[in-house]
């Protein structure tokens, strides 16, 4: 899928500001260092040149140890799908976009009841994926209430894949031994470890700890996915007025050295890996004491990663869509439209947060239709005013004439289509008409979409047989129970 190409990026960081925060970054981690949590990482970094305290886990990084790992050739990242069609390549010159992941909270689509995760929520959540226009990664976007926790991490992967025929970001991988049954899916789905490495289907989002923390079992489940190809997102998530400084440039100052951190002991123990920069830099709403993940500043920083990720030759993920709106409607829409035009007019490589409320712990599947709608909306605005002889139209204009109509001429209906943006939840008829047609509010419409969806025969399913590997593997993970 080729995404959203933007023909005017919208920055909001200077050249000037860009380098002043890369070199208080690389300062920052000279002089105060960050805590390195797994023992495989601080070897490699001593190894390196780094100044490395065991006792406390600091480790100082040289700046001559991160100039050279920002000089080497960038790995690019394509995330494939099952389906080839459905490859998003992250070249650094369009944006794509993922659903929100891993909620454990529901909206019971028939009762509107808000309820624990289950399985078959998930399941219905890629279904609804797959007939979206702009949704190009899934992530699972709940996890699976309704299993043993031993296996739950597992199952979600499984019931993601058997749904799905999209590429799978996954946020989960919180140890070695962790990622290796996760690759062990991966493989099976894939025909192979040599299969999976020429076309990794899935990918991690390894998640710092902020501030300035690289946790142990998150960088350790890196290293396995890094060894095996997987593409991994170092996610940096500092919070403005509680884990980073209250200033959006000091956060964002934090969140660059904290990926530099990840960046340079990935690069060290698997040199070829593909590394994106996952961040979600959102403020502390200090009324609430709650993560404003709605807010604009989430939108305003999430250009600036892109612009920094860039600036270091890499893909970034960064956070957009997000709404603290405990159910569809007008405050969900308030904070997602802005935030999300934000990101996709900045050039976000891979953007997160279609379909949860609550700031990403509860499933509407109807937001899902309703952010889609918000994205073609957008996208339009991307697509910006193209200016040549074919769209300027003198000839036509002349064709016409004065006080005549452009209705019928074929210049307008082969233009119509790529000039107008065409609403499917959006009702621009008269009151008389849609008041005769049952008063339908979008969210109606788009609960609609959903039913449609959930009626449509799944795309891709998975043999039986890969099915039963998988579940051998998640048994495998299970505990054995005392004699």
């Amino acid at each position: 899928m080729s995404g959203i190409a933007i023909r005017r990026p919208y920055p909001v960081l200077t050249k000037a500001d860009i380098d002043e925060i890369h070199s208080a970054a690389v300062r920052g981690l000279e002089r105060i260092g960050v805590k390195i949590g797994t023992a495989q990482g601080r070897k490699i970094l001593r190894r390196a040149g780094a100044d490395v305290d065991e006792p406390t886990q600091v480790v100082k990084f040289p700046s001559a140890l991160v100039a050279e790992i920002l000089r080497k050739p960038r790995a690019h990242v394509i995330l494939y799908g099952r389906d080839p069609a459905q490859d998003a390549d992250l070249d650094l010159h369009h944006v794509h976009l993922c659903n929100d992941g891993t909620g454990p909270l529901t909206l019971d689509f028939e009762t509107g009841e808000r309820r624990p995760s289950t399985s078959v929520d998930l399941a219905n959540s890629a279904r609804v994926s797959n007939v979206l226009d702009n949704l190009h990664v899934f992530w699972p976007m709940v996890t699976a209430m309704d299993v043993p926790p031993e296996s739950r991490i597992y199952v979600d992967l499984k019931v993601s894949l058997m749904n799905t025929p999209k590429h799978i970001l996954y946020a989960s991988g919180a140890s070695g031994d962790e990622a290796r049954r996760l690759k062990a899916m991966g493989a099976v789905i894939a025909g192979g470890e040599k299969e999976l490495r020429k076309r990794p289907i899935m990918s991690s989002v390894q998640t710092t700890i902020a501030p300035l923390q690289l946790d142990g079992g998150m960088m350790d489940a890196a290293f396995v996915f890094g060894e095996a190809g997987i593409p991994i997102a170092i996610f940096t998530m500092p919070t403005p007025g509680a884990t980073g400084p209250v200033t959006l440039a000091g956060s964002v100052t934090v969140a660059t050295m904290e990926f530099l951190a990840g960046l340079t002991v990935a690069r060290l123990a698997n040199p070829g890996c593909p590394v994106i920069w996952g961040c979600g830099v959102t403020p502390l709403d200090m009324r609430t004491t709650t993560r404003a993940g709605g807010s604009p500043e989430h939108g305003l920083t999430g250009v600036a990663i892109t612009q920094m990720a860039h600036s270091f030759g890499v893909p970034s993920l960064v956070g957009g869509f997000d709404t603290t709106a405990s159910v569809p409607g007008t405050q969900a829409v308030m904070e997602a439209f802005p935030q999300g035009m934000s990101v996709v007019l900045g050039g976000a490589d891979l953007i997160v947060g279609l379909g949860l409320l609550e700031d990403a712990k509860t499933l509407a599947l109807e937001q899902l239709f309703i952010h889609d709608e918000m994205v073609n909306m957008i996208r339009r605005l991307a697509d910006g005013i193209v200016v040549n002889e074919e769209t300027i139209a003198l000839d036509v204009i002349e064709k016409v004439g004065i006080g005549k109509t452009f209705l019928g001429q074929r210049h307008t209906m082969d233009h119509l289509r790529s000039e107008h943006f065409i609403p499917k939840l959006i009702d621009r008829r008269s009151f008389d008409l849609w008041a005769r047609d049952g008063r339908k509010s979008v969210e109606d419409r788009a609960r609609e979409k959903v039913r449609e969806a959930l009626a449509r025969p799944l795309a891709h399913p998975l043999d039986p047989m890969v099915v039963k590997e998988l579940d051998a593997i998640i048994k495998g993970a299970m505990p054995v129970a005392a004699a």
